[in-house]
Formats: structure tokens, sequence, C-alpha cells
């Protein structure tokens, strides 16, 4: 008796980069081709310019890809929302793939990943670069950005987009309203269990990388600010020490002043006028955290599926057939 294929969905976002992304569903199809998975591709067009082609030819390996035309240009990683947010509702829906369309995620790789996620464990599957081909300035920034994220909020985040997730797991991260700022990251802070692949960065298919200095920077305090609860804990224990080294400050020159011999004139003054400073922004800068903080949770949030999926303006049919969409549970039901 025959095992029925897992179905594997892979979604990638596209803007203006048609070719690639055509290039890349060939070779995922090559390399997934024969190993067990019916594999699906769901294109996200985030508001491109370029319009996308009326029909692709079939690839082997690939059933169906299917193209979601956004509304407007949402974003690298809003797009990755979207798309998970649609293809959560199929019905045929066992892994789901996180793919950048431009070849620097190898679909080589894509097996070792699916194979992994396919186990009983029902753990995201992430790809941690184990090799960088990237320039100098890039490389040195993202040094920093991660030793960054690990001081402010206690967590590692040594991955990108490229991840495989069991069906169970891409509808819980989905209902995490963060995976509008930062997919990585929204991943983590949904307390998804996460295993790292080593792999290595793929080369571009055609062009070059959109993604600027302002972009990086932009990216990674998204990053950042999903787990902003953590970064206010951590800065509210750094003001604390803060105002111990002020109180010091402060008994200290009291102490030399009242009983030494030692010291400038006007250096107590100074002295004071430093620790002042010190004390106003240790305490000050926790209050308006806290702040911050407590209007969010007073705000309701909407899931992100209710705006998100506002944005799908059109859902095309570029090869292979139409997919069922997801029938509710029964506890949906009730």
């Amino acid at each position: 008796m025959s095992v029925p294929a897992r179905r594997l969905t892979v979604v990638m976002p596209v803007y203006n980069d048609w070719d690639s992304a055509a290039q890349l569903i060939a070779d995922i199809g090559a390399a997934m081709d024969g190993g067990g998975y019916a594999v699906d591709v769901v294109a996200v067009d985030d508001g491109s310019s370029d319009p996308p082609p009326a029909r692709l030819d079939p690839a082997p390996g690939i059933e169906r890809v299917e193209c979601l035309a956004l509304a407007a240009n949402l974003g690298h990683q809003r797009a990755i929302a979207v798309g998970l947010m649609a293809v959560a509702e199929q019905a045929e829906l066992d892994l789901v793939a996180v793919m950048d369309s431009d070849g620097e995620d190898r679909p080589a790789e894509l097996r070792t990943l699916a194979d992994k996620a396919s186990g009983p464990s029902s753990r995201a599957i992430v790809a941690q670069r184990s090799e960088r081909s990237e320039g100098l300035a890039f490389r040195a920034f993202y040094w920093l950005y991660t030793r960054l994220f690990r001081l402010l909020t206690g967590q590692r985040i040594n991955f990108g987009n490229f991840t495989v997730l069991p069906a169970s797991q891409v509808r819980r991260v989905i209902g995490n309203p963060h995976i509008w700022n930062n997919f990585p990251a929204a991943l983590l802070q949904s307390r998804i269990p996460v295993d790292y692949v080593p792999t290595r960065r793929g080369t571009r298919y055609a062009g070059q990388s959109r993604m600027n200095f302002v972009g990086l920077v932009a990216h990674g305090l998204g990053a950042i600010s999903v787990l902003s609860e953590a970064v206010f804990i951590r800065i509210l224990f750094a003001s604390l020490a803060l105002l111990l080294l002020s109180v010091g400050l402060v008994l200290g020159a009291l102490y030399v002043k009242l009983f030494t011999d030692l010291g400038l004139p006007n250096w107590a003054t100074t002295v004071l006028g430093f620790a002042l400073v010190i004390s106003v922004q240790a305490l000050m800068m926790p209050i308006l955290m806290a702040f911050l903080l407590l209007n969010n949770r007073a705000t309701i949030q909407p899931l992100p599926s209710s705006v998100a999926l506002g944005q799908i303006r059109e859902r095309r049919l570029l090869s292979g057939r139409r997919s069922a969409e997801r029938s509710p549970t029964e506890d949906e039901v009730l």
C-alpha cells in the first residue's frame, strides 16, 4: 500500500523579480521531485509594477502555482504574513515553507528542512547560515544586530525567513499580531519550538538586492519591537543599576567632602550634578516605556488575518489545479 504524499506549500514574496521566481519554482520542483511530497507554490506579489506572467509552464515536481496579488506594496515581512494566512485556509496542508524568491534560499536544502519538519515533534525547522557570502559592511551590521538583539531581549535570532513549519504551527503563528512586523521574531515570541539546520547562502539568480541600509535598520528594529516586553524588563534593571550608581556617587562625594581633606574646588557640586542627571535618566526611561506598554496592552489588537486577507486584490492560478479551502474544525464550529 503506497504512502500518501505529504503536501508542502511554499510561500515566497515577489517584488518585480518574476524571472528569478520562475527559476526558483523550477529548481524547487527538481529538488523535491520523487521525494514523497506534493508541492504547491504560492507567490505573493507585493505590489509589483511589473505584472506576473499570465501562465507558467508546468514544472516537474510542482503540482500548483498560485499568485496572490496584493493591493499595495506592503513590504517583505508583511507579504510573508499575508501568504501564510492565505495558505492556512487550505484543507490540504501538511507543511509550509517560507523562502525568498531570489535564489539565496537554496532549493537543494528545502528537502532536508521538510524531512526534519515531517517528524513527530511538530517543531519549526529554520535554516541557519553556516557560511555567509555578503559584503563586509553587511556582515558587520548583522553581527552587531544579533548581539544587540540578544542583549535587549535575552534571545538569539540567528536565522532568517527560510523556514519549514508543520501546519499546526502555521495556524499558531498567524494568530500572533507581531507577524505583521517580523516573521522570525514572531516565531520566537509565539513560543514555537525551533530546530536549526546549517545551510549555505545561495547565489542570486539575477540582479542586486533591493535591501538598503535603512531597510536593514528598520528590519532589525522591527524584530526587536516584537519582544518589547522583554526589552522593557532589561531596561528596567539597567535603570535600577544606574540609579544605584548615582546613589553611590552621592554617598561617596559626601563622605570625601565631610570626612577627608581630598578633592578639588567645586568638585562635589560637579559630582552631585552628574549623579542627579543619571538619576533623572534612570527614572524617566522605564516610566516612559511602562506607559507605552500599558497603553499597548489596553488597546484591543485585531487579529492580523482580519486586516491581511483584505489586502489580497486577486488570486490567480499560474499552473496546475486550484486547491480546496480549509474546512472548519469542530472547535471553530462551536
